[in-house]
């Protein structure tokens, strides 16, 4: 049973995003956060404080109201959330409408992350299930920040090339 919850988590889409977060654990203030991604049942969040697997706490994200998670696994500044009450597909697009549209520069904040990733998943020196999570959240991190780049530069290439198709023709004769 716990391996079929497992896997219907990893079915949901997840999709990245750089949105300020608020978290409050039981007993203590509200700090702040950075969401990395998204989906229905959960998110990848940065914190300052670190988490503690299986930790409970209430999460404030965008328009939303505050939501109940628990901590499904943490490593270093980073970790893994999971809603008790799953988003609908509404509220994820609509968070991905606010905050889903990346700039140059988080996809260079995405590369640093990436980076932090991998040295805190060095750190953790095991094949536990906060390593291995770290390590697919750098990796996800890296390709998000690609994939961004590499439109980008599609984006200035259809540019060019519109540029050059409607260029004035000039008469040689």
């Amino acid at each position: 049973m716990d391996e079929e919850i497992r896997l219907e988590r990893r079915q949901q889409a997840r999709f990245a995003l750089k949105a300020a977060v608020s978290l409050r654990l039981p007993g203590q203030v509200r700090e702040p956060g950075k969401l990395l991604d998204l989906s229905t049942g959960g998110c990848r969040l940065m914190a300052r404080t670190q988490l503690v697997a299986g930790s409970s706490l209430w999460l404030m994200v965008g328009h939303l109201p505050p939501r109940y998670c628990h901590t499904a696994w943490a490593a270093g500044p980073f970790a893994g959330i999971r809603f008790a009450v799953p988003l609908d597909d509404v509220q994820v697009a609509e968070m991905i409408e606010m905050h889903g549209a990346l700039s140059e520069r988080d996809a260079e904040e995405l590369h640093r992350l990436s980076e932090q990733c991998r040295r805190v998943a060095a750190a953790q020196r095991s094949a536990d299930e906060a390593g291995s999570q770290i390590a697919a959240l750098g990796a996800d991190c890296q390709n998000a920040a690609l994939a961004f780049e590499n439109a980008v530069r599609q984006q200035r290439v259809e540019m060019l090339l519109s540029r050059l198709s409607t260029a004035p023709e000039t008469d040689s004769a």
